[in-house]
């Protein structure tokens, strides 16, 4: 038998024992009963009787000592009442977390159903259950937006496709921008790059010194270091290519001579001392503009790239020195691309093929920029282009929606054009979608745009990029 079986046998016995007749509880001895002192007599053999000490218990009492209630206990001070900063702090750090998280939420519903409504912009009609599943979504981020905000009518943010490519659209590149274009370049590239996509740049300007512009954007952190830009005249000439080139050489007759005016500047003078050019060089000793003279008369002038290559030949009126009548521009092996004439003579654009066919002619500059984008630029793309709303070519850009590029205006004050944001918000150029440069904006466009709009606004810069 095991200890524990041993030890429950034993109490069984026992607590048998109790109910058995023969077990008797002990009862005091009757006979020692003292009935006059209700009491029993002490057996001399049962040793002492505890007798409690009534004068020390008197005394005890009469001193108001307690042995278990007279301990020392803990007394609140006044210091602890400051514990209302602490909780008044956490209590506010609960409000602003509560804050960020309804303006993330907010966030994420409307860029839900702004990607449900581009679903429904962009599957077919037969397509039942998966435009069915879009509608059914809307309803269900219609309905959470109005339990938390009180309300469904926001604006949706502009749906990014991660597999589009990304653009904006300048007129020039300017080698020094003011604040505000600057600002709005940091503000877009900052806001791409928080949805992890990149935007690119687009511009349309012949610049010769553009690719160093674009370095300095690069530096001061207007755009993603791995951005590119497309410049369209850049593209025509071919000057992205790596194809063999060769510096142009000055064309000396054996009777000319050289006339050194200053470090950047030589005049070229034939045998009867009259101006042939003028040479003109930059702080690196290279190659930049050949003036070209006749009776003291300048004819043409000749604009050469960072390389020291021709890139662009300007001729003047023989009437009007100031102004010039044609510009020629040439591909990096030296053949004709383009040609601009501002006289009645000639169509005002042609573009040539490498080998000297005519490719196609234009009107103007709008046209050559569209055609461009179209067949060339962005033929091969998914492209979203963001242009200024007070850009030069807006009203052209919109016209490449119909070629399945995606056109999105930047607004940034509701003071600026005001004639161009009228038409946005009365629906005249069919817009559907805004970038707004501040929440104000955003309210502005929300509140008074007659037709509904997809507007994402602009992350503010946390510092200036410019110290007043």
């Amino acid at each position: 038998m095991s200890f524990f079986d041993r030890k429950k046998k034993d109490s069984d016995d026992n607590y048998s024992n109790q109910n058995n007749s023969s077990y008797q509880n002990p009862q005091p001895d009757q006979s020692n009963f003292d009935p006059n002192q209700n009491q029993f007599n002490n057996d001399p053999n049962m040793g002492t009787q505890f007798a409690p000490n009534n004068q020390n218990f008197n005394n005890n009492a009469n001193n108001g000592t307690n042995y278990y209630f007279d301990q020392q206990q803990p007394v609140q001070t006044q210091s602890g009442n400051d514990d209302w900063q602490f909780t008044e702090q956490s209590l506010q750090d609960t409000l602003n977390q509560s804050a960020d998280l309804k303006s993330q939420l907010r966030s994420q519903l409307l860029s839900d159903r702004s990607y449900c409504n581009h679903i429904l912009r962009t599957v077919g009609s037969d397509q039942v259950d998966e435009r069915k599943q879009a509608t059914e979504r809307i309803n269900e981020v219609n309905k959470s937006l109005k339990e938390w905000f009180n309300t469904d009518e926001m604006a949706n943010e502009i749906y990014m496709d991660p597999n589009n490519d990304y653009f904006f659209f300048v007129d020039d590149l300017m080698a020094n921008p003011d604040k505000d274009t600057s600002a709005m370049w940091q503000q877009l590239t900052t806001t791409m790059s928080d949805r992890g996509l990149l935007i690119n740049a687009i511009s349309v300007t012949y610049n010769d010194q553009i690719d160093s512009t674009w370095m300095n954007y690069q530096d001061a952190g207007f755009v993603d270091g791995n951005a590119y830009l497309l410049n369209m005249y850049n593209e025509l000439q071919g000057r992205n290519l790596n194809v063999p080139i060769t510096p142009a050489e000055i064309p000396f007759d054996a009777d000319y001579r050289v006339q050194h005016v200053s470090n950047k500047v030589d005049k070229i003078l034939d045998s009867s001392d009259k101006l042939v050019m003028e040479v003109s060089r930059n702080s690196n000793h290279q190659l930049q503009i050949i003036r070209h003279y006749k009776d003291d008369q300048v004819l043409s002038r000749d604009i050469f790239d960072v390389n020291g290559v021709i890139s662009a030949t300007q001729f003047y009126d023989h009437r009007d020195p100031d102004k010039v009548v044609r510009e020629n521009f040439y591909r990096q092996d030296g053949t004709l691309v383009l040609i601009k004439s501002y006289t009645g003579d000639e169509p005002y654009i042609q573009l040539f093929s490498e080998g000297n066919v005519l490719i196609s002619t234009f009107d103007n500059d709008e046209d050559l920029i569209v055609w461009w984008l179209k067949n060339q630029a962005l033929r091969q793309n998914n492209a979203t282009v963001f242009v200024s709303i007070n850009s030069e070519y807006y009203k052209k850009l919109l016209g490449l929606r119909s070629s399945g590029i995606e056109i999105i205006p930047i607004v940034m004050k509701q003071s600026e054009n005001a004639e161009r944001i009228s038409d946005l918000i009365e629906g005249t150029d069919k817009v559907t979608a805004v970038m707004a440069g501040s929440d104000q904006v955003n309210t502005y466009l929300n509140k008074n745009a007659k037709a509904k709009l997809d507007i994402t606004t602009l992350k503010e810069l946390e510092t200036p990029i410019y110290k007043e």
